[in-house]
């Protein structure tokens, strides 16, 4: 059966430990909405739910993986081979896991949505709380189906397949795929509308949606879209509110002491998710360690060669570099918040699309995460929008490294994506730029199964 449907239907539906009082309910395909979704309060509980949902490790793990940013560890064993060698199918590869991942996440974001519509506030104070839940799943909703529409379609292809966008929980529907079109205008539509509702306005708390995440996401998706005036728009906006850290300051990102330009995060705590594992693990296991090429994009005096690589020993004793983006500590390998927006990225999207329409707007912004990052920066520029946009690229590579960004940045730049390590090109037109369509969703739904990208 089709796994967007199966979802609403699942056991798993009984949310996360932070909402154990759900524990105790019966499967929920034995449990209508209107008993779950009684009050504001078991709406709350229902968002932590959605939340709960959420994760960055199968997304960072891909894409880091897609891209020319790692390079196999010792103690590897096979993991993510489809993806690192680019040999993966419709039956084969970790694209089944992000399909059924971001699925679950918006099957959830949906049920809040659609539950809402029963509860009635007792107050305007409940009636706030409500409208925040609605935002926030509307946010959370935007957000995967956007890496969906990132990681499964030809987002330069307006006409062209996107996936499918359905914004109420799925019963019997075998759903077909939206154009790219429009799923970029059910993205903004539900980022708009969640910014109407939601009631945190800057992120005080970074762990839950606010209206300068949904802006920052706003940019995001616009850059993509290729609309700079709108990118930029609300990039600088965010940043307005949220600047970037400082040279000093920046380490303690990464430590988790601080959350200085964090504008969206999911918290892990100890016995959690870790993210940092992907790489290595407490053991010393060297599953995928930082390429050379990226390691040697840094300068010596740029803070972020320290904070993101580091010198250790494999569990056979051999001298290896390590990813220390998400380090965590020695009671806790790996374990860190997981940062899904930040301002710098915003500051890197005002940057490009001042490429393409103010030269010199674009190098001084340019200049100005470069001198928040590099120890004695002086400020350089470039004469030509494409000297500028090589120099974007290669900050957003060393910036936003191990964030889910590299490979899709290759795929926005129309650039090959090269791995000497195994003297493999990833050429632009290789159909592997893109995942298929999972074999299971194409056995069980006979409409998308006249819809795989092509290739597969």
């Amino acid at each position: 059966m089709k796994k967007i449907i199966n979802y609403i239907f699942a056991a798993g539906m009984m949310m996360s430990a932070a909402s154990c009082s759900f524990t105790d309910l019966e499967p929920t395909d034995k449990v209508g909405d209107k008993e779950i979704f009684s009050s504001v309060t078991t709406l709350e509980q229902a968002l932590t739910g959605a939340y709960s949902k959420m994760s960055m490790r199968t997304t960072i793990s891909v894409s880091a993986v897609l891209s020319d940013d790692v390079y196999k560890g010792g103690q590897n064993g096979g993991a993510g081979d489809d993806s690192y060698q680019w040999t993966y199918s419709a039956s084969t590869g970790d694209h089944n896991t992000l399909w059924s991942d971001y699925y679950s996440t918006i099957s959830m974001a949906n049920r809040v949505i659609s539950g809402s519509v029963g509860v009635t506030p007792a107050d305007d104070s409940e009636a706030k709380i409500k409208n925040n839940c609605i935002g926030s799943a509307l946010f959370i909703r935007a957000y995967t189906y956007f890496d969906l529409l990132r990681f499964f379609s030809d987002f330069e292809k307006k006409e062209g397949y996107g996936i499918p966008y359905s914004k109420e929980p799925i019963v019997l529907e075998t759903l077909g795929r939206n154009t790219v079109a429009e799923c970029f205008a059910d993205i903004k539509e539900d980022l708009e509308t969640a910014i109407s509702l939601m009631s945190q306005v800057a992120p005080d708390d970074p762990a839950y949606a606010s209206q300068a995440a949904a802006k920052a996401l706003l940019a995001r998706v616009y850059l993509y879209e290729r609309n700079y005036d709108k990118a930029y728009e609300y990039a600088s906006g965010v940043l307005a509110q949220n600047p970037i850290a400082t040279l000093g300051e920046y380490a303690h990102i990464w430590s988790d002491e601080s959350n200085k330009e964090v504008i969206f995060e999911l918290k892990r705590l100890s016995g959690e998710e870790s993210i940092g594992t992907i790489f290595f693990s407490a053991d010393n296991s060297s599953s995928f360690e930082p390429s050379t090429e990226l390691i040697n994009s840094f300068t010596d005096d740029d803070i972020r060669l320290q904070v993101f690589i580091g010198d250790g020993v494999d569990r056979d004793g051999v001298a290896v570099k390590r990813v220390n983006k998400y380090k965590g500590t020695s009671e806790n390998v790996g374990l860190a918040d997981q940062k899904m927006l930040r301002s710098s990225e915003m500051l890197l999207i005002m940057a490009e699309a001042k490429a393409y329409t103010d030269l010199a707007e674009g190098n001084k912004l340019l200049n100005r995460l470069r001198a928040a990052r590099i120890e004695g920066w002086e400020d350089k520029e470039y004469a030509t929008k494409e000297a500028l946009l090589d120099e974007i690229l290669l900050e957003r590579r060393r910036e936003l490294c191990y964030e889910g960004h590299r490979f899709f940045d290759m795929r926005r730049f129309n650039l090959p994506i090269y791995k000497p390590m195994i003297d493999k090109t990833l050429d632009v037109n290789d159909h592997h730029r893109i995942q298929p369509i999972p074999l299971s969703e194409m056995q069980g739904n006979p409409v998308i199964a006249k819809q795989q990208n092509s290739g597969y």
